[in-house]
């Protein structure tokens, strides 16, 4: 009796934790990286004001209304320092993202372990600012229609199902861009109703900030509280979804619906 007992307690020592387990362990553990998803949330919303600026010298309140992307004004624009810019950022937010996710992963890091790791974040921060571009343009071709708009939301969350778990699936489990992409879906797939409500609240925070702080004064000192608290909430909600989702991530893994890699 005493050697089954023995037994079953080691085996619940070396149990898979649980989800929930997980996911509070892994925000308790990794709190402090709000900073880190504030300041690529920083980077993702300065970049199209830095570039929208460089086409077109609006001001401040024009730009923050819009709905530019940087692959868009480099592309629309024409000019050195647009493209340049685009380009920089590109880089700047692979390199960080790569150390963000790895950091989630383990001990504070600030880039991708190698070159290789860094061509495909890279690659999957590429696909990203694409597809925020397509999307960028149908909202602005769309204007007020409604139905357009509503369209564009559904086509939006369609898009991200295959991208939702791909950055994990790059760092965790070195592996490619499409062998990534494959994952996601199948970690989508595993996890069904989680996914889908993270992603949907994803949606509905970009929502819920355009109607509680929408950037619509009419000087620069006006629009810099919205922006700023665009910057703060987006940046820790999507710190909190990425606990989540890369919890999910890991759990499939050890549930060996997903290969190690």
């Amino acid at each position: 009796m005493r050697r089954a007992s023995v037994y079953s307690a080691t085996m619940q020592m070396n149990a898979r934790p649980a989800l929930p387990q997980r996911i509070v362990g892994l925000l308790r553990a990794k709190e402090f990286l709000v900073f880190y998803a504030i300041g690529l949330a920083a980077l993702d919303l300065s970049t199209p004001l830095a570039t929208g600026w460089l086409r077109d010298h609006r001001a401040l309140p024009a730009l923050a209304q819009a709905t530019n992307s940087p692959v868009g004004d480099a592309v629309a624009g024409h000019g050195l320092a647009v493209v340049t810019l685009t380009v920089g950022y590109l880089l700047v937010s692979a390199w960080f993202t790569a150390g963000y996710l790895r950091s989630l992963l383990g001990k504070l890091h600030w880039g991708p372990r190698d070159g290789l790791q860094f061509r495909r974040v890279l690659s999957y921060v590429v696909l990203i600012a694409l597809v925020d571009w397509g999307l960028a343009a149908g909202v602005a071709a769309a204007g007020d229609n409604l139905s357009a708009l509503q369209a564009l939301l559904v086509l939006q969350v369609v898009v991200n199902v295959p991208l939702l778990y791909a950055g994990y699936a790059i760092v965790a489990s070195n592996v490619g861009l499409l062998r990534a992409i494959s994952r996601s879906l199948r970690t989508f797939g595993a996890n069904l109703v989680v996914s889908l409500l993270v992603l949907l609240a994803l949606f509905e925070v970009v929502i819920v900030l355009g109607v509680i702080a929408p950037p619509t004064a009419d000087s620069a000192p006006g629009v810099l509280p919205a922006l700023l608290i665009h910057v703060l909430v987006w940046g820790s909600f999507s710190f909190l979804a990425d606990v989540v989702l890369l919890s999910l991530y890991i759990d499939t893994v050890e549930r060996g619906t997903l290969p190690p890699g």
